[in-house]
Parts: structure tokens; sequence; C-alpha cells
């Protein structure tokens, strides 16, 4: 018996239990490529999820641009030293987290190009980082600070 994708990866996401970065292709963006996303855990079968992106020039730039210059401060570097599965240094874009279900990841994963699990353990330097990044930036909604915070209390 063949068991849907959709079923597959929602019982995956439910064995999360820890901080991880996943890669994906996003149906919610236009971009077919694949996609890294740092994922947090609220313990409600849900996930803050923020992603990881190249464009780390280009978003100091909008941030500056749009008058948003705290908010230059939540993008959080890494390097692909520390990440060999990273082709180039990146930031994790803490400014956009999303707060979705486990059904709503489910609906967003492009079945075709599938679901991995890149890295299952995140650093303890780099779960603090995005915490305090998500916590200090001026765009993140109040209770996502508090759900991020209690996943990882700084």
């Amino acid at each position: 018996m063949n068991i849907p994708f959709k079923i597959q990866l929602g019982i995956r996401l439910g064995d999360i239990t820890d901080f991880c970065i996943v890669r994906f292709q996003d149906k919610k963006l236009q971009n077919p490529d694949l996609h890294w996303y740092i994922f947090i855990p609220t313990g409600s079968s849900h996930f803050l999820i923020a992603m990881i992106t190249s464009q780390g020039v280009n978003r100091k730039e909008y941030y500056k641009r749009t008058l948003k210059p705290k908010a230059v401060g939540s993008l959080v570097r890494i390097n692909n030293d520390d990440f060999s599965f990273l082709d180039r240094d990146s930031v994790v874009e803490c400014n956009q987290v999303e707060y979705l279900s486990i059904q709503e990841i489910t609906h967003r994963v492009e079945e075709e190009k599938g679901f991995r699990i890149e890295k299952d353990k995140i650093p303890a330097y780099l779960r603090k980082e995005v915490v305090s990044a998500i916590n200090n930036s001026p765009l993140v909604k109040p209770f996502m600070k508090k759900l991020a915070i209690a996943a990882n209390p700084i």
C-alpha cells in the first residue's frame, strides 16, 4: 500500500522535536529552487519557520531603504564552513518568521522535489542568535517572539 506524500510528510513533521534545518521547494514562492529553512517546533503541531537566504546584502539594503534599520540586526549570518550543504555564506531571515501548522506546511511542500532534513541538530550558538534576532525584530508579531523564547529560553 502506498501512503500519500502529505501523510508521510505530516508524520515526519510530527516527529520533529528540536530546531532543525530543512530543505524543500515552497509552492508559495515563485522561485522553483529548493530553499532552506530553520524549523522551530512550538510544541503544538505548529512551527516557526525562518528562511535561510544567500541574499543577505540585498536584504540589508532593502531594510535600510525602507527605513527599518533595526531589522538589519535580525539577519543572522551563517557561513558555509559550518554548514557544508550551503554553497555560500547566507543569513537566516528572522524578520519574516512564519507560524505554520503541520497541515499548512504539507500544502506548501512541492511533492516532486521532496522534503529533506539537512541538519537535525542546530548548534547552541545559532539557536541563541536566531531566537534573539526574532525577539529583537521590529517586524515579528509578539506572540511569535514568545513562542521562540519558549522554544529556547535565552
